[in-house]
């Protein structure tokens, strides 16, 4: 049960990427100004705000070249998550070895986060995306000793 909650999970950010992305090509044909703007004005955030401002002023510098970049690492993302749920959801060796990699190259900037700048989202972040990995590691590497080895050690 848990391996497949997890595997949706990360189907669900798979998919949610994907939409973000096609939304953005679609409808803003890479333009990230405008799909700041319109995020800022869609979500009722102040235009003022210093962090807002920052968003808007580094959106209008974004070149095309650097927006298609970030567009191919966006649908890479999508690829490499909807693989890992699928492996996840079969319960195969190669799912469990996508999804400790991918997830795990994160713990290591989640804790910098945390440890620069606290917020309690970026705790949650860090304890879901450790307890994840840990159960990855567990739950295959239970399924995968012997049962001679196993009742030897009971």
């Amino acid at each position: 049960m848990g391996i497949r909650a997890i595997a949706l999970f990360e189907g669900g950010k798979a998919m949610l990427m994907l939409v973000a992305l096609l939304i953005f090509i679609f409808s803003f044909h890479l333009n990230a100004r405008e799909l700041s703007e319109a995020l800022v004005s869609q979500l009722h955030i102040n235009p003022q705000g210093h962090y807002v401002r920052l968003l808007l002023k580094m959106a209008a510098n974004f070149t095309r070249a650097e927006i298609i970049a970030a567009s191919a690492c966006a649908f890479l993302y999508t690829v490499i998550k909807f693989s890992e749920s699928v492996g996840l959801w079969n319960q195969r060796q190669w799912g469990r070895t996508l999804g400790i990699a991918s997830i795990g190259v994160l713990i290591p900037y989640e804790v910098y986060a945390l440890l620069h700048h606290y917020t309690h989202f970026n705790l949650i972040a860090l304890l879901v995306n450790s307890g994840i990995v840990l159960y990855l590691f567990i739950f295959f590497n239970r399924r995968s000793i012997p049962s001679s080895v196993s009742n030897h050690f009971q």
